[in-house]
């Protein structure tokens, strides 16, 4: 069991805040990408701001994130201003541990709950040495971009920090991301105990994408839970698998609210400009 120390959060957990601030330079003419990167069966996002700015959310399951970041990012631009472990399973972290490698990533989001794999392990001791500024996500906290709120969590509801879970999906990341002319709701993997939970508590207001939880299982994605989120579009991230993924009962929900359903699978890198 990987165990978080109150040494290792005085030594390493730069801030633990509700706001994070990303200074940028606004260059005149660009508009903001998101990019549901293809890292086969697994979840990684991109989100590319004005000034040589990106946020990635998960890393996928494998090194091939790397090659995927330089498709996107400048030759130059070896910093990632902010990165997001929605929750520590394989699918989502290795890629973050090869991302740790390769860039040098400012500030770092995730939930601070305690994991048993040799992966995680590893997980912790490079962002001991990334010296990234270091938060632990909470229900309400906000990310902005200038002055300009453009993330919020929704779960977990509270501090998780060295917390042993029945379920590690319990300390899921959810998020809404508002670039102004489209709002995604950000699932990670949650499933359908944590949907339930979000629309109890009002925080699932009408959006225009959704990413999916857990690559379209079929313990996600519920009806009641799409009624509350209206989605014009959703997105699947899944590669080739032997689970089941995307499930028919999800494709079904899906498409009797006349969700449009993109999947990472059938066409690669999903991009929205």
């Amino acid at each position: 069991m990987v165990n978080i120390s109150k040494k290792f959060i005085l030594g390493v957990l730069a801030f633990l805040a509700v706001l994070v601030f990303i200074a940028v330079y606004q260059k005149t003419g660009q508009k903001p990408e998101v990019v549901f990167l293809d890292v086969g069966q697994g979840d990684a996002m991109l989100v590319i701001l004005p000034g040589d700015t990106q946020i990635l959310i998960d890393g996928g399951p494998s090194n091939k994130i790397s090659a995927k970041l330089s498709k996107y990012l400048p030759f130059y631009d070896k910093d990632i201003e902010l990165a997001i472990l929605t929750h520590p399973h394989k699918d989502h972290l290795n890629g973050i541990v090869s991302v740790f490698k390769d860039y040098n990533v400012k500030n770092f989001i995730w939930s601070g709950a305690n994991y048993e794999s040799r992966l995680y392990s590893d997980f912790i001791e490079a962002l001991k040495k990334e010296g990234s500024n270091i938060y632990l996500a909470k229900a309400g906290d906000i990310v902005s971009y200038g002055n300009q709120p453009i993330l919020k969590i929704l779960s977990p509801p509270e501090i998780l920090l060295g917390r042993n879970l029945k379920s590690i999906h319990e300390s899921n990341i959810v998020s809404e991301l508002d670039l102004g002319n489209k709002k995604f709701l950000l699932m990670g993997d949650a499933e359908e105990k944590l949907e339930q939970q979000l629309v109890a508590s009002n925080s699932i207001t009408d959006i225009d994408v959704l990413k999916v939880g857990h690559h379209g299982s079929k313990t996600s994605t519920s009806q009641n839970f799409l009624q509350a989120a209206k989605p014009e579009e959703a997105i699947i991230q899944v590669g080739n698998n032997s689970y089941g993924h995307p499930a028919v009962n999800v494709l079904s929900n899906l498409s009797k609210i006349g969700a449009k359903i993109f999947r990472n699978d059938q066409l690669r890198d999903i991009i929205y400009k």
